[in-house]
């Protein structure tokens, strides 16, 4: 989730101010301060945390005498592997960001002029089925006659990968990217490589006005996670 709003934050920041650098600083910082909770988090996490341990200490779960108040409440307890609402919110807003990022990137195409942006869009498709896939699976319980939905979301978590690391490879080489850049050694100063980029490269971006603050676009993503895990 954090990941995808910083794609998010980044894409239309890119469609709507490309110039604009006076807080540049802001996501990397953020995206440093995740980096680092979730290295704290991997190294602690087993001395703290126990199989099945509720997400975030169970703060958001709702009583069972509540749920079971319900009109709608289900006619059985929820087994051990069942994910709290914290839990689901995260599961639900990762997936639907996603594809608002691929929004973003497919308009991205259309302010550089470069086509193959839409292409990185299609590439993110597989990324997204992987995280419908986990859904499903997590809204059955883990049942072992869907066990195949655990090896469909490994396949499509490499395909993602492949086609991604693809499409990424197609927007470098139109920008002027040549595989020799990746050579470690120096390269030569009078070396002409590099100094000559497509057509797209050049041409000057076609920018959108900002239809709504960051404010009213981080309470719209809220919304619609809300709507999606209620």
């Amino acid at each position: 989730t954090a990941t995808n709003l910083l794609l998010v934050y980044g894409l239309r920041q890119a469609s709507t101010e490309p110039e604009r650098t006076d807080d540049t600083l802001k996501p990397k910082l953020v995206a440093g301060g995740i980096a680092a909770a979730f290295a704290v988090s991997a190294v602690l996490g087993p001395t703290l945390l126990s199989a099945h341990t509720p997400f975030l200490f169970g703060i958001g779960n709702l009583p069972d005498a509540l749920v079971y108040s319900l009109p709608w409440a289900a006619a059985h307890s929820d087994p051990v592997n069942s994910l709290s609402i914290p839990t689901w919110a995260i599961h639900y807003s990762s997936v639907i960001e996603y594809v608002f990022a691929m929004s973003l990137v497919w308009r991205y195409a259309e302010v550089t002029g470069n086509e193959r942006w839409k292409g990185l869009t299609w590439g993110m498709l597989p990324l997204h089925a992987s995280g419908v896939c986990a859904c499903t699976y997590h809204f059955f319980y883990n049942p072992s006659d869907l066990q195949f939905l655990v090896t469909l979301q490994a396949f499509t978590t490499l395909l993602g990968n492949i086609t991604l690391a693809y499409a990424a490879y197609r927007i470098a080489i139109s920008n002027g990217w040549t595989l020799g850049e990746l050579n470690p050694l120096p390269k030569s100063q009078t070396d002409p490589r590099g100094l000559v980029v497509e057509v797209n490269a050049a041409k000057p971006l076609l920018t959108y006005a900002a239809e709504e603050s960051e404010f009213s676009l981080a309470i719209k993503l809220a919304g619609f996670t809300f709507l999606a895990a209620s």
